[in-house]
Parts: C-alpha cells; sequence; structure tokens
C-alpha cells in the first residue's frame, strides 16, 4: 500500500512561485485534489497567541490534525503545526503534511485515522529532493495510551453520554448537525475522536471525519471539529447545523435526553472496558441497539439503568448462545441485584476460543477488566420497573434450568420478591429455582407482604391468587385467609365467567384447600342462584370432582355439561327425564334433602313453566307429600293456571292439584283450579245443571282469572252448549249473564268447523240453533253483540249450502217445535228479507210471548 504524500508552507521563490504552495508532491496526485487540500490545510493562530511565540511557546500552539472527505471520495489525513516566522522572517508560517487516501482505501493494517495523532511519521518541515515518496506506513502515536484514555473519559463523564448520541445521530442520518467539541488542548479533541472511533461500529469509524483544531469552526465540513473556548462563543443558536459541547462549563440540565445505547457506551468508557466495544461489534443485533453493549457491560459487572437491563436480558433471551457460561452466569449476577454489583464479582467477557482484543486498533497493548468500581454507579432503584421485571423472568425462563444453583438462585429470589411487591403480574420461577436457604429468608421476609395482598379485596383476585401460590411455594401459612378469598373468588366468577382463566386453574391445581372452598362457596350459590352457576360451569371448565357432597354444584354442573345441552339430540326435550337425571346427579337423596327438587325444577325449566302433562307426571313420581315439603307444589299450579287451553291434561292436572293440596292452595289459586275442574267435569259429562251460573260464580272468585284458564273453561262450556246443552236453561242463564268473554267464546266456538259441518248434515240441529239463536231478540248487552254474526255469520251460510230437499228438512224439524218458527225461518231466508228481518227479529217486543227460548239438539 503506498499513500501520496503532500507538503505545503510558505517557501522563498522557486519555479512555483513564492509564499504559501506545495513544497514537495509525490508524483502522480491530481490537480483537483490539490486544489480541495489547500482548502483544509491551512492553520490560523489562536486569537490569544502570542505574536513572536518563542520555542516553548510554540510547541504549545494547537495541533490542526484533520481527517476529510474530497469530492471525488478520496480522503486526505493532515498534520498542520504553526512554525512561526518563514524563510523571510515574516511571523505567521506554519506547515501541513498530508497523505492521500484513494477512494476506499485505508491507513495500512486497517490503522484508523486518529491512531495517526502526533506520529512519528509526520514532518514539520519539507524534506529535501521536493518529490518524496509514497508512503507504506504511518506508525500510530504513542501518546494516546489506554490508562491515559481511561482517564481522560472519566474526567469527561458528563459529557460522555451526550457525546455519543450525537455520534450515533451522525452514523444514522448524514444531514445530523456536525459536534463541535470545546476544549482548550487539541490533544484533548483527538482523545474524544479515539473514544468515539471506539464506540463507533467499524464499518462507520472510516467514515467519521474530523478536525482537532479551527478557527473557523461554521466552515468546516468535519463531523467532529474542535475548537478552542474563544473561538466557540460565535456558535450559540448554530444547533441544527453543529451540535455545541463545551468541555470548559458543566453540560445543560435540560439537553435533549441520550440514546440507550450512548448512555452504555459512556459507561464502559468510564468503567475502562473498552475491549467490549470491540467485541460488542461482533454480536447479532442492529447497530445501535442497546441490547448486545448492555448484556457485555454487565457480564463485566458493569452497573447501567433499568432499560439497559432490559434490553440486555431480551438481547440474552434471543441469543443465550452467543454467551460463554462464564459471561451468561456474570450477566445474570448482575441482573440479580437492582444497584451496582461488587466488583470482586466482575468478570471479563471473553469470546470462547479468543482473548480480549484491542479496541480498534488503538495503539496501546491489551485491557485488562477494571477491578475499581466505576465512578458513576446508579443507585439501588426502591422498585424495578415492571419492563425490567418482565424481561427478567423471560429471560429466567429461557437459561435458568442451565444455571448452577447458587448463580440462579439471586435472580430467582428478586423475581419472587418483584411478583410480591409488584403491581402488574410477574410470574415467578419454579420453587426448585430457590435454594433452601434463600426460600427461608423470602418467606422471613415477603411472608407478611403475602398475607397482606392475600386478604386485600379491593383489588379484584388476580393478585392474591398469584400471591397465594407464592405462599405455598414459599411455605408461608395463609390457610386462614383461604375462605375469605374463595368467597371473593366466587363472586367474580359468577359476574364475569370469562374472568377463569390459566393462573386460576393453576392456582387450583397447586391448592387443593383453595378449589374446595371454592366448590363450596359455588355450591352455596346454586342454591340460591342455580342459573347464574350452571353458566359458569359453561364456560369455565371448572373440574368438579371433590369428596365432597356439593349437591346442588353438581346438578347445574350436569345441565352445563350434559352432551345433548338437556335434550335428546332431535330438538326434542324430554324435561321430566331431565329432572330425574338432575336428581341423580346431586348424589342425595331427595327425599332426605326436598330443597333439592326445587332447585332442580329452577335447573330443568328455568323461566319456564311446565306443561300439565309434565307436572302431572312430576306430581305422581314425587308426590304430593315431597312436593309439599320441598315448597315445589306452586310450579303445579303455575303449570295448570297456564295450559294450552283444550289441552285435556289441564283440567286433569286442576282436579290432581285440588285433591293434592287442598288446605295449601290461596283462595284465587282454588277457585281457578275449580274452574279448570269444571271443565274437566263438563268433559267427562259429570256436571251438574246450572253450568253457566257455576263458571261465573267461580270466576267471581277467581278473578283476575289468568286468560288460558278462561280460554279453556269458557271454551269448554261454549261447546258444550252448542253440541249438547244438557236438561237445563243454560243458555237462557248464558243470555242473562251477560258474560262478554263467555259470549265471544260462544260465537268463536259456533265458527268452528264441526259446528259448520253439522249445521250442514243435521236438519235438527240447524233447527235448534235456529231457535236459540233468535232467543231474547230484546236482549241488548253481550249477546245483543254476538246475535246477529251468529246469524248472519254462521247460520246463513250453511243455510245456503243446502238443497232443497235440506231445507224442507229444516222446516219440517221447525215445523215439528210448533209456533211459528218455521214460518220465521222461511221469511229470514227469503232473498232481499235481510234487513227487514233483522228488524223485526231484533225489537223489544216479543211476537210469540208463549215461545220456548231455549232449544235442544
Amino acid at each position: 500500500m503506498s499513500l501520496g504524500q503532500l507538503h505545503y508552507t510558505s517557501a522563498p521563490p522557486g519555479p512555483d512561485g513564492s509564499g504559501f504552495r506545495f513544497t514537495a508532491l509525490t508524483p502522480g496526485l491530481p490537480q483537483s485534489v490539490l486544489r480541495e487540500a489547500e482548502q483544509l490545510i491551512g492553520y490560523e493562530p489562536p486569537r490569544n497567541a502570542p505574536a513572536r511565540p518563542s520555542a516553548d511557546e510554540l510547541d504549545a500552539f494547537p495541533r490542526a490534525f484533520s481527517y476529510s472527505e474530497l469530492s471525488d471520495g478520496s480522503r486526505l489525513l493532515a498534520r498542520t503545526v504553526y512554525t512561526g516566522a518563514d524563510y523571510s522572517g515574516r511571523w505567521g508560517n506554519f506547515h501541513a503534511h498530508a497523505v492521500h487516501l484513494a477512494p476506499g482505501q485505508q491507513l495500512p493494517d486497517g490503522a484508523l485515522p486518529v491512531s495517526a495523532w502526533e506520529s512519528p511519521g509526520w514532518a514539520t518541515a519539507t524534506p529535501e529532493g521536493g518529490a518524496p515518496p509514497p508512503l507504506s506506513v504511518l506508525p500510530p502515536s504513542s501518546g494516546l495510551d489506554r490508562d491515559g484514555l481511561i482517564a481522560f473519559a472519566a474526567s469527561r463523564a458528563p459529557w460522555l453520554a451526550a457525546v455519543f448520541t450525537d455520534l450515533q445521530r451522525q452514523a444514522e442520518d448524514e444531514t445530523a448537525p456536525q459536534i463541535v467539541l470545546v476544549e482548550r488542548d487539541s490533544a484533548d479533541v483527538a482523545r474524544w475522536v479515539v473514544l468515539a472511533s471506539t464506540v463507533l461500529p467499524r464499518r462507520a469509524v472510516h467514515r467519521l471525519t474530523f478536525t482537532t483544531y479551527t478557527r473557523r469552526p461554521h466552515l468546516a465540513g468535519q463531523r467532529i471539529i474542535g475548537v478552542l473556548p474563544d473561538d466557540a462563543h460565535g456558535l450559540a443558536g448554530s444547533g441544527r447545523r453543529q451540535r455545541v459541547h463545551d468541555c470548559a462549563v458543566p453540560p445543560a440540565p435540560d439537553g435533549p435526553e441520550p440514546t440507550p445505547w450512548a448512555v452504555a457506551a459512556a459507561r464502559i468508557w468510564s468503567a475502562g472496558a473498552i475491549e467490549l466495544f470491540q467485541y460488542a461489534d461482533r454480536l447479532p443485533g442492529e447497530p445501535f441497539t442497546p441490547g448486545p453493549l448492555s448484556a457485555l457491560a454487565l457480564c463485566a459487572g458493569i452497573d447501567l439503568p433499568s432499560p439497559h437491563r432490559t434490553a440486555a436480558a431480551r438481547w440474552a433471551c434471543d441469543h443465550p448462545s452467543e454467551l460463554s457460561q462464564e459471561e451468561l452466569e456474570g450477566l445474570i449476577q448482575t441482573l440479580a441485584e437492582p444497584g451496582h454489583t461488587p466488583a470482586e464479582t466482575r468478570r471479563t467477557p471473553v469470546e470462547p476460543g479468543r482473548t480480549p482484543a484491542d479496541p480498534r486498533h488503538t495503539p496501546t497493548e491489551p485491557w485488562p477488566t477494571p477491578t475499581a468500581p466505576q465512578p458513576d454507579v446508579a443507585p439501588v432503584p426502591a422498585s424495578t420497573p415492571p419492563a425490567e421485571t418482565a424481561a427478567l423472568a423471560e429471560l429466567f425462563a429461557r437459561v435458568g434450568a442451565g444455571l448452577r444453583p447458587e448463580i440462579a438462585a439471586p435472580l430467582a429470589a428478586r423475581l419472587f420478591t418483584a411478583a410480591v411487591r409488584s403491581a402488574e403480574p410477574v410470574r415467578p420461577p419454579d420453587r426448585g429455582a430457590l435454594t433452601d436457604e434463600v426460600a427461608r429468608r423470602l418467606a422471613a421476609e415477603l411472608g407478611p407482604e403475602l398475607r397482606a395482598g392475600i386478604a386485600d379485596a379491593a383489588g379484584g383476585t388476580g393478585r392474591p391468587l398469584r400471591l397465594l401460590r407464592m405462599a405455598g411455594s414459599l411455605g408461608v401459612d395463609c390457610a386462614d385467609l383461604v375462605p375469605s378469598l374463595a368467597h371473593r373468588l366466587a363472586s367474580a366468577l359468577l359476574a364475569d365467567p370469562s374472568a377463569y382463566g390459566g393462573e386460576l386453574d393453576g392456582t387450583l391445581a397447586d391448592r387443593p384447600d383453595l378449589r374446595s372452598a371454592l366448590l363450596r362457596e359455588l355450591d352455596t350459590a346454586a342454591g340460591a342462584a342455580p342459573a347464574s352457576v350452571t353458566v359458569l360451569l359453561e364456560r369455565a371448565p371448572l373440574e368438579l370432582e371433590s369428596r365432597e357432597a356439593l349437591p346442588y354444584l353438581r346438578m347445574c354442573g350436569w345441565i352445563a355439561r350434559s352432551p345433548s345441552g338437556g335434550g335428546d339430540g332431535t330438538g326434542a326435550r324430554d324435561r321430566t327425564g331431565e329432572l330425574r337425571a338432575v336428581l341423580g346427579a346431586a348424589g342425595v337423596s331427595v327425599v332426605a334433602h326436598p330443597p333439592l327438587l326445587r332447585i332442580a325444577f329452577r335447573l330443568v325449566w328455568g323461566a319456564a313453566t311446565p306443561t300439565p302433562e309434565e307436572a302431572r307426571y312430576v306430581l305422581a313420581e314425587q308426590g304430593a307429600d315431597l312436593h309439599r315439603t320441598a315448597e315445589t307444589w306452586p310450579f303445579l299450579v303455575t303449570a295448570a293456571l297456564n295450559g294450552r287451553p283444550g289441552d285435556p291434561h289441564t283440567d286433569e292436572l286442576a282436579h290432581e292439584l285440588l285433591t293434592a293440596f287442598p288446605t295449601l292452595l290461596p283462595p284465587r289459586d282454588r277457585a281457578a283450579l275449580l274452574l279448570l275442574e269444571f271443565a274437566r267435569d263438563l268433559r267427562a259429562g259429570g256436571a251438574e245443571p246450572g253450568w253457566v251460573d257455576r263458571v261465573l260464580g267461580l270466576r267471581r272468585a277467581a278473578e283476575p282469572v289468568n286468560p288460558p284458564v278462561l280460554e279453556h273453561v269458557f271454551g269448554r262450556l261454549a261447546r258444550q252448549l252448542l253440541h249438547d246443552p244438557g236438561p237445563g236453561r243454560e243458555l237462557d242463564d248464558l243470555i242473562r249473564g251477560n258474560d262478554a268473554d263467555l259470549c265471544a267464546a260462544y260465537e268463536q266456538a259456533a265458527r268452528e268447523d264441526s259446528v259448520r259441518d253439522r249445521l250442514r248434515r243435521d236438519p235438527h240441529y240447524l233447527a235448534a240453533r235456529f231457535v236459540d239463536w233468535n232467543a231474547h231478540p230484546q236482549a241488548g248487552g253481550a249477546w245483543g253483540k254476538v246475535r246477529g254474526p251468529l246469524l248472519d255469520g254462521v247460520l246463513r251460510p250453511a243455510v245456503r249450502a243446502l238443497g232443497a230437499q235440506e231445507l224442507a228438512a229444516v222446516e219440517a224439524a221447525l215445523t215439528e217445535r210448533g209456533g211459528r218458527y218455521a214460518e220465521d225461518f222461511r221469511a229470514w231466508n227469503r232473498p232481499g228479507a235481510l234487513s227487514r228481518l233483522g228488524l223485526r227479529f231484533g225489537s223489544r217486543d216479543s211476537r210469540t210471548p208463549g215461545r220456548r227460548r231455549g232449544g235442544d239438539s
């Protein structure tokens, strides 16, 4: 490798002119390079420099050591020093010696540009001959020794993170502001460049341009610019283009927040473990992420803030094989303590098969790990942030099983402590991660907090459940707190069954006493609100196996987990069969525990009502005495009072209830059941005359009567009056009773198909209905409203459908009755006579006072 050389100073007249000019050049350097280089290698003495300095004063002048990028992509590494008077005796001369690096070219052996600071290869005068050969080597400086750099970093600790943050932003964004370092000595700026070159990823280091001294920082194009304090005053307000770090005054407390990577890099430099930067550069991870660097720092026992501990734990969790066992144990040891780890526990991170390497070719010998604590140790936090705790738990779950007990136990203890004291859920390690001694210490320290947290009813049940599991792991006795927790847990689950989850399931598996207490609470709740418990068991896989009876809970469980959902798989439900199955699931005798029958009723029928047929079956199967003791007879009464009209089981059930519970029935319910029983008697033909009066009397006693009861009884009575009115004067009683519902039921029954069919085929039946529906033409009220519709809407369509022979048969049947019935029928049936006869039959005077007002079929 060859590096072209350039020398520039004030020289006597020659072929190339006089004054400042290139006095020696390696042949072949392009003119474009020379023109740009001339703008970069100039020198202005400091403002307060002596006009005619002595030799010692000349040596104290700042060195302008720079590394610049040229427009063609090549680089220029230059050193410019003030030399005093020129050949003519005029003061203000300087000498610049530079080397040119072609695009993509680096210093020999890949040395970093800053390593050439004060290299023995720099000349302070133009060499003889005028055409220096290319350099093959530029020896590194002996002034940048490791100890001096560490001491310098410690002295600049307040500014380290801020400068490194700006370096990161420059590496990520080419438009980021330049870094201006205000130092009294240009050598300190060179040391800053060494620090920067050490922390940056290697591919970013060779792009880092710098100058250790300039009088005009606003004209400098390098990324790092060194200025003296006198030249920094005019930089105020240049924040968008330049970031000024004045190391002569304390940094502003309200400056930008340093990046996590920069903070980690600053801590490592302060601790002197700078070999970690080269190691971190080989580890997986995106550039400037804090994880790898923080992990290595913590492996070495360097304390870092919580975000870095979090990042290190997550990185190690994702890349556990990147660390040796020794390094991993060092990391775990450091993470086990919230604060600084004592120096004697630190370890030097060494990559397997390697030894610690020099940082970025800085000219030093291999550096040992420091043994003294770093100066800016973070205080031990009062509590660990949730993010750090979660990362530590994740890391321990990943690598804890492979750690020695004495290494794993401290971090496991910390996770146990965090799980007890943190408001956020923290899953502690298994009990096996703790040694017996550590477990005893934790039990003594955390026991009161565990008991207080389990007893705390203000924050839900999640945290008490976790604490109860930990109390069991540590052997802390909390048996007296379990019943109260089980009660709260049952209430929470009944209010929201989705609250049942893995945490609860695991706790119940670990704590049989809590499981038993919870089942007892749910059994008690099932005796009061079985539907809620059933919903819970439908949605939560709560295991019901227990040596205890728990009859109510088991009945709810059968309903909730029946394979057919309480049906037979076809959509039909055998609810009486379900009732038997539910009672069987209770596991105890319903005779010995009659309340089970009431809960079983609520589980099977819920808010619905049994059908009369189901009620009759249940009454017969269980017996009246059990229903009386279990107080389930009201369910049966409700079934009768809400039975489907026309269902023969309805009035049969009423009869059975009146027989079974004669003294328990309230008066209204008894009267309603008597109504239904009377409908049964009518259907069986055993009712005594006076039907209408009997029914209307019972109705008044049962008011308000369920509509299904009225519909059933009135329908039965109306059909009886239409088809077989019996020997009494029941129709007259109906008309006289003036009951609108009964008259409406009579009209509705008259419109049924059975009546219409009989009117068409039975002349005597039609004649009887003509006589009946013409009865009491002067009556108003309820009968007056239905009489016309019966004649015109029911009878007339039937008559019009008859033939002449059938009409003659009807008239003959009316003639047999005597009086004017046949004549009135013919007049009523004559076309066009409807309105006239309507007035006649509707008048208040009776044309046939001796007429019989009843009729028969």
